[in-house]
C-alpha cells in the first residue's frame, strides 16, 4: 500500500466496536502504555553552582520571601553535593530537608526555602505527550500477535490527508478550559489543533541526558542562555519520538497531543480522560484487515457495522466533505512461509463491490492513489489527494 497509508491493530472487544462505530480516537497517557519509556524525556541538574543559586532564589522570590546574604551559598552547595539529579528525583525530595541548621527557627527557614524549590520543579517539571500509536506495516506476525489478540482482532486503516488525522468536523474539540489561581488569568484556555500529523518514531540504542536547569524559566536560567534553551527543546522534541531499538518490528508513526505551558496555568496541566478522546473525520478511515484467526460471528458483526457506517457517511450536512471508498482484507497465514499476506476482498462505496467486479482493480488501484470525491450538499466532483 502507498505512504499515505497507516494502520492501527486492535483486538475484537467492545471498546473496539464502539471506536470503529464512533469514529473515536483516544490519546493514552504514557502510565497507561505497556511500555514504561513511552514518551519520557531524561533531564539531569549537574553541580552547577550559579544554576542552583539561581533556582532558589527564582523559587523564594515566588512568594516575596528573602534569604538572609550568608545562607544562599551554603545551601547552594549542600544541594550541589547531592548532584547529578535527574528532574524525577529532584521533584519527589526537599533537597534541603537534611541540611545542618543551627536552631528550630533556621531549620523552618530552610525547610520552607526546599519546599518551594520542590514547587518550582513540580510546576515546571517535563511534560509528557498523550498520543496514539500506528503502525506503517501491516503484515507484521507480531504486531497481530501483540496488539490484535493473536491475529484475532483486526487492524484499521487510515489515510492521511497532507499527513495527517483530521477531527470530525461534526464533533470537534476547539479548545480546554481550566479555573486557575496561579494562571495569567482566574480562567484558561488552551487551542486544540483540528488535526494532528502523524510523527514518525525514531528507534536509538541509548538516550543522551539533557540539561534540566534550560527546562525551567527564564528567572533561573537568564537570558543569556536563552538560544541554548531554544536548542534543548528541540532536544526534547527528539526525546519525545524516540524509542528503545527492541521495539523497531513496530515501525511506529503516532499522533501527539501537547499539554499547555506550564506558566499559562501557573500549575502543571494534565488533560482529563474525556478531554484526551476524540473524533476523527470519518472518510480517513480507508480500510479494515480481518485477522486470520477473527471468529466468523465477529467479522459478520463488523460487517453489520460497517454497512450502517456506510449508509451514515452519505448523509450530507451544508460543509464539504471528502470521500474514498472503503476497502475490506483478510490477513492470511501463508501456508508455506512464516507471514501474513494482506488480501482484499470487497470495496464499500455507494455500493459493495467484490474482487469478481471487472471494475474492481480499477477502483481499487484509484483509491490506492488517492483518488476520492469532494461531496457538497448537492453535487461532488472526483478528485485526488495527497
Amino acid at each position: 500500500m502507498t505512504e499515505m497509508f497507516y494502520y492501527r491493530y486492535r483486538p475484537y472487544s467492545e471498546i473496539g466496536i464502539k471506536e470503529l462505530l464512533y469514529n473515536e480516537i483516544y490519546f493514552a497517557s504514557p502510565d497507561e502504555c505497556n511500555d514504561p519509556f513511552d514518551s519520557k524525556t531524561f533531564y539531569e541538574f549537574s553541580a552547577d553552582k550559579e544554576m542552583w543559586s539561581n533556582v532558589i532564589t527564582f523559587s523564594v522570590k515566588m512568594t516575596n520571601s528573602v534569604i538572609p546574604t550568608q545562607l544562599l551559598p551554603k545551601l547552594t552547595e549542600h544541594i550541589c553535593k547531592k548532584c547529578p539529579l535527574t528532574f524525577d528525583e529532584a521533584k519527589k525530595t526537599n533537597l534541603l530537608d537534611d541540611f545542618p541548621a543551627n536552631n528550630p527557627n533556621e531549620k523552618a527557614l530552610i525547610n520552607f526555602i526546599g519546599l518551594r524549590v520542590q514547587d518550582i520543579f513540580n510546576v515546571y517539571r517535563p511534560a509528557t505527550r498523550y498520543f496514539v500509536s500506528f503502525s506503517k506495516v501491516n503484515s507484521e506476525p507480531l504486531m497481530w500477535s501483540h496488539y490484535a489478540d493473536k491475529h484475532k482482532g483486526f487492524c484499521l486503516v487510515f489515510r492521511a490527508i497532507n499527513g495527517a488525522l483530521n477531527q470530525s468536523p461534526r464533533q470537534k474539540k476547539h479548545s480546554v478550559h481550566r479555573a486557575t489561581k496561579n494562571g495569567l488569568a482566574p480562567n484558561m484556555s488552551y487551542g486544540i489543533p483540528d488535526s494532528f500529523p502523524f510523527t514518525k518514531i525514531e528507534y536509538k540504542a541509548g538516550v543522551k541526558p539533557l540539561n534540566a536547569f534550560l527546562h525551567l524559566p527564564v528567572g533561573v536560567t537568564g537570558e543569556k542562555v536563552e538560544n541554548e534553551a531554544k536548542q534543548i527543546r528541540e532536544e526534547q522534541e527528539s526525546h519525545y519520538r524516540q524509542k528503545s531499538k527492541s521495539w523497531e518490528y513496530e515501525a511506529e508513526y503516532r499522533l501527539m497531543l501537547q499539554r499547555p505551558l506550564p506558566w499559562l496555568f501557573g500549575e502543571h496541566f494534565d488533560y482529563t480522560k474525556q478531554e484526551r478522546l476524540f473524533h476523527y473525520q470519518p472518510s480517513q478511515l480507508a480500510g479494515i484487515i480481518y485477522g486470520a484467526r477473527m471468529e466468523t460471528s465477529d467479522k459478520n458483526r463488523i460487517k453489520e457495522l460497517l454497512k450502517e457506517r456506510n449508509e451514515w457517511r452519505f448523509y450530507l450536512d451544508n460543509e464539504k466533505v471528502i470521500e474514498f471508498s472503503f476497502v475490506e482484507y483478510d490477513a492470511v497465514l501463508s501456508p508455506n512461509q512464516r507471514e501474513v499476506v494482506i488480501k482484499p476482498t470487497g470495496m464499500l462505496s455507494y455500493k459493495i463491490i467484490l474482487p469478481t467486479n471487472p471494475d474492481f482493480d480499477r477502483l481499487y488501484k484509484e483509491m490506492l492513489d488517492g483518488w476520492g470525491w469532494e461531496r457538497y450538499k448537492n453535487g461532488s466532483k472526483k478528485i485526488k489527494v495527497d
